[in-house]
């Protein structure tokens, strides 16, 4: 899978968490559609890029599988995934772009915000595809656009997108994926963009914490400077405040595609 572009250190882990609390609306109201047309129970989900776990247990709590597993290339992820991890939710260090997984076929696969920072989507896509059982499915929660005026958070969100355009990666990938063939095997069943618009100050305040972890990588691949990024760290904590006015919509792509 290679480098993961925002880093995998206990910062990051905090600004997951963030992450998590932000999108749960939207990936919650997802995951409860889709599950509900599986047939029967689910024996095992598996979420992908899992990190410190946090998507894994909204999976286990929505899905309600008998199992869940949670797959990381970081070790020092699933390390803090596991330390909280409830009943019936596991965890392992895997590289998602390599099959199979260290698994059985599972019911449901689920992946938010990871074809984002995978160099080939399609093959991705296909390769997950044979991981699942008969009837399951595969969903994948991914950014379509985001939308915002406000000085601070475009400054951030076009920063990051070339940081992740110098590694081949793509930050609002739902379009693309949107346009996409179905995988071989599956069936699309489920094609809708959803909406998100929290306060200016909480994107703000991720967005801060995501610039902390990856600035250095930033100016190592000459994306901005140093000094230009300190700028843009203290006009984020200015928003983060609640000093300047601004509004930011997500627009998240979210795909379901069964096994026939």
């Amino acid at each position: 899978m290679g480098e993961y572009a925002f880093g995998d250190t206990a910062p990051a882990a905090r600004r997951l968490g963030l992450l998590a609390d932000v999108f749960e609306p939207p990936s919650r109201g997802f995951l409860e559609r889709c599950s509900g047309d599986r047939p029967g129970p689910v024996d095992l989900a598996v979420d992908l890029g899992c990190g410190p776990g946090h998507s894994t247990r909204l999976v286990a709590s929505v899905v309600g599988a008998r199992r869940t597993l949670g797959l990381d290339q970081s070790g020092s992820f699933v390390a803090l995934a596991q330390a909280g991890a409830p009943p019936r939710v596991g965890y392992a260090v895997h590289d998602v772009t390599v099959v199979p997984f260290p698994c059985p076929p599972a019911g449901l696969i689920y992946g938010r915000f990871l074809l984002t920072h995978l160099p080939d989507p399609p093959a991705a896509l296909a390769a997950w595809a044979t991981q699942l059982v008969p009837g399951g499915l595969l969903l994948v929660d991914e950014v379509e656009r985001i939308d915002t005026a406000q000085p601070a958070l475009r400054g951030y969100l076009d920063t990051a997108a070339a940081l992740l355009a110098s590694r081949g990666h793509r930050l609002e990938i739902g379009g693309a994926l949107h346009r996409l063939p179905d995988p071989p095997g599956l069936a699309r069943h489920h094609d809708r963009v959803a909406r998100l618009a929290p306060p200016a100050a909480r994107a703000a305040e991720l967005f801060a914490q995501n610039l902390a972890v990856w600035r250095d990588n930033a100016v190592d691949a000459g994306i901005a400077t140093g000094a230009a990024l300190a700028r843009l760290a203290a006009d984020l904590h200015v928003v983060a405040s609640g000093s300047s006015a601004g509004t930011i919509t997500w627009e998240l792509r979210q795909l379901a595609f069964q096994q026939a």
